[in-house]
C-alpha cells in the first residue's frame, strides 16, 4: 500500500512517491536481509514469514518516515556519492527551496549558502553534510544561507554525521538543521546596543570629566601661587581625583602656595572636612602652604556644631584676602633672605 504524505501531490523534490519507493526498497532489501540471515542459520523461512517480516519492516520505515516529515528540523540523507535521497518537509520551509539531488558541488550556489559573515560564499567542500560523507562528525555548525525566494537570509545551525548500517557499513551521510535566524538577529541587537550603551557611557564620562574641570578648575592667579575654587559637594572620589590633579600641578609648577576657596560649597559635614585636612596635609608633603578661604556662615557653624577640628589650616575671609596674605608671605620671605645675605656684608665692614 502507497504511504499517504502530506506533501504528496505538490510539484516538489524528491517527491512523496520517489521518497516512499525508497522506503518499500529499503524494507524489501532488509527483509532479503533477514532472510538470508536465517538461512545461514539453518532455517528456511516460509513465503508467509517472509510477508509478515516484510509487511512490519515497511510499517516500522513508514512509521519512521513519518516521524521525520513531522518533526521541526531539517533532515536531508545523502548517499555515498552525494546524491540526495531523502529531505523531509521541514527542510525545505527552512530555505524556502526545493530541495532536488543536485551533486555536493552544487550546494553551496543552490542554496545560497554563506560564512556567518553572509558575504563570503561557504566552500562546497566544508559543508557539513559533505564532511559527514567523508567519515566526519560535526556539531552546531553555523551557517548564513540567501537565495531568490528568501532574499532577507537567515542562519542555519547544522549538525551532520556518517550513516552506518547494522554491518557497521557507510552508506551515506546525514545532515539535520534548524533555522535560527530571530536568535541571530536577537544576538545582533543585543551587541549593537551594547556598542550604543558603551557609546553613551563614553560620552557621559567624558561629559562627567569635563563638568569636573570646570567645577574644580586649577588656576595659578601669581607666581607661585595656585587656587583652588570647590564647587559642591566633595566626596571620595571626587576628592581623590581633585588631589592627585592638585598634587601634579604644585610638582609641575613648583608652586608655593595654595588658596583653596570653598564659596560654592554650601553645605560641610565632618566627612567633607576630614577630606579638606587630608587634601592639605599632602599638600604641604610638597612643600607648599595651604590656605582656606571663603567659607560660609552656614558652613561655619555647622563645623563648629560638629565640633571639627581643622588643626593648623589658615582659613581666611575671601579669596582677596588669601592672595594678599601670600604676596605678604613671599614678601617676607624675600626680606629674610636679603638680611640674611646682607649680614655677611655688614660685619666685613666693620
Amino acid at each position: 500500500m502507497k504511504p499517504v504524505r502530506r506533501n504528496e501531490g505538490k510539484d516538489r523534490s524528491p517527491n512523496p512517491a520517489r521518497q516512499s519507493d525508497e522506503v518499500k526498497k529499503q524494507a524489501r532489501t532488509s527483509a532479503k536481509k533477514a532472510a538470508g540471515r536465517a538461512a545461514d542459520k539453518g532455517k528456511r523461512a516460509s513465503p508467509a514469514e517472509l510477508a509478515s517480516t516484510l509487511e512490519q519492516l515497511e510499517n516500522r520505515a513508514r512509521a519512521q518516515q513519518a516521524i521525520l516529515d513531522n518533526i521541526v528540523d531539517g533532515v536531508v540523507v545523502s548517499q555515498q556519492d552525494g546524491k540526495i535521497v531523502y529531505s523531509n518537509q521541514a527542510a525545505e520551509q527552512v530555505i524556502n527551496l526545493a530541495i532536488t539531488d543536485s551533486p555536493p558541488d552544487e550546494w553551496s550556489n543552490r542554496y545560497g549558502l554563506y560564512h556567518v559573515d553572509g558575504e563570503t560564499p561557504f566552500p562546497p567542500t566544508d559543508l557539513p553534510l559533505a564532511r559527514a560523507l567523508r567519515g566526519e562528525i560535526i556539531t552546531a555548525q553555523e551557517i548564513f544561507f540567501r537565495n531568490n525566494k528568501n532574499p532577507k537570509g537567515g542562519w542555519l545551525l547544522v549538525s551532520a554525521r556518517p550513516v552506518l548500517d547494522p554491518e557497521g557499513s557507510f552508506v551515506g551521510a546525514v545532515a539535520v538543521f534548524r533555522d535560527v535566524s530571530e536568535r541571530k538577529r536577537w544576538e545582533q541587537e543585543m551587541a549593537h546596543q551594547l556598542v550604543r550603551e558603551k557609546e553613551r557611557n563614553d560620552t557621559l564620562e567624558r561629559l562627567r570629566l569635563t563638568v569636573q574641570q570646570l567645577s574644580t578648575p586649577i588656576l595659578e592667579i601669581w607666581d607661585d601661587v595656585l587656587v583652588l575654587p570647590i564647587i559642591g559637594m566633595l566626596d571620595s572620589r571626587r576628592s581623590g581625583e581633585v588631589t592627585d590633579q592638585l598634587l601634579e600641578e604644585i610638582a609641575r609648577k613648583q608652586s608655593r602656595f595654595v588658596i583653596i576657596d570653598v564659596t560654592g560649597v554650601e553645605i560641610m559635614d565632618s566627612s567633607t572636612a576630614d577630606r579638606l585636612l587630608r587634601l592639605v596635609s599632602a599638600v604641604e608633603l610638597l612643600g607648599a602652604r595651604c590656605m582656606l578661604t571663603g567659607v560660609r556662615p552656614a558652613v561655619a557653624q555647622t563645623l563648629t556644631a560638629l565640633r571639627v577640628d581643622l588643626g593648623p589650616m589658615l582659613t581666611l575671609r575671601n579669596l582677596r584676602h588669601g592672595l594678599q596674605t601670600c604676596l605678604r608671605m613671599m614678601q617676607a620671605e624675600v626680606d629674610v633672605t636679603h638680611a640674611v645675605a646682607s649680614r655677611p656684608q655688614v660685619a666685613a665692614r666693620r
